[in-house]
C-alpha cells in the first residue's frame, strides 16, 4: 500500500505565524508601550545618575541637604545636640550618614518610570511626576527620622529597619502611588 505524503506549505505557516504575532502585538500595544516607556525611563535616568557630574553636582549636595535638614528637625523634636559633617549626622550615642542609596533618589526614579509608563495624558503625567517627587521625598524623610530613633533606642533593630523594612515600604508605597495616580487619572478622562 502506497502512502501519500502531505507537504506542508511553509509560506502558509509562516504567514499564519506572522498574522498571530501582529494580532497579539495589536491587542497588547498599550502594554508594550508601557513596558518600553518604563524601561527607557529607567535606563535614561539611571544613566544620568551614573555620570560623575550628576553625582557631584546634584546627588552629593542633595545628600548634604538631607543630613543638615534631618539634624535640624531632630533637634527641634528634642533629639539632642547634633553635629553635621557633610552627609553625616552625629549625636552623643549614635550617628549615620546619608549615603547614595539612602537618599530616596533610586525609589523616585522607579516611581517616575512608573508614572511615565501610564497611558494617561501628558498634563496628568507632569502633575503625577511632581506629586511623586514630593511623596517619595516625604516618605524618605520620615524614613530618615525614624531610623535615627531606631538607631538611638535599638541598634540591632536599626539594620533590619534600614535594609529590609523601609526599603519594602518605600517600594510598595511607590507602586501604590502609581496605581492610585492611574486610577485617579483614568476617572478624570
Amino acid at each position: 500500500m502506497k502512502t501519500r505524503r502531505v507537504h506542508r506549505n511553509r509560506s502558509y505557516n509562516r504567514d499564519s505565524s506572522n498574522a498571530k504575532t501582529r494580532k497579539w502585538m495589536t491587542h497588547n500595544r498599550a502594554l508594550l508601550t508601557a513596558y518600553l516607556w518604563f524601561g527607557a525611563t529607567l535606563l535614561g535616568l539611571f544613566t544620568v545618575l551614573m555620570l560623575s557630574s550628576t553625582y557631584h553636582g546634584v546627588v552629593m549636595p542633595f545628600n548634604n541637604f538631607l543630613a543638615w535638614s534631618t539634624a535640624g528637625v531632630l533637634t527641634l523634636l528634642g533629639g539632642g545636640p547634633l553635629t553635621v559633617n557633610g552627609t553625616s549626622v552625629s549625636g552623643t550615642t549614635f550617628g549615620f550618614s546619608v549615603a547614595e542609596g539612602c537618599n530616596g533618589i533610586y525609589a523616585l526614579v522607579i516611581v517616575i518610570a512608573g508614572v511615565m509608563a501610564l497611558p494617561i495624558r501628558w498634563s496628568r503625567k507632569v502633575v503625577g511626576l511632581i506629586l511623586a517627587a514630593v511623596y517619595i521625598m516625604a516618605l524618605n524623610y520620615i524614613r530618615l527620622l525614624t531610623l535615627w530613633y531606631f538607631g538611638q533606642t535599638s541598634p540591632l533593630l536599626f539594620d533590619t529597619m534600614h535594609l529590609y523594612v523601609w526599603e519594602f515600604i518605600i517600594i510598595a508605597l511607590g507602586a501604590a502611588f502609581c496605581y492610585w495616580w492611574y486610577e485617579k487619572s483614568a476617572r478624570s478622562r
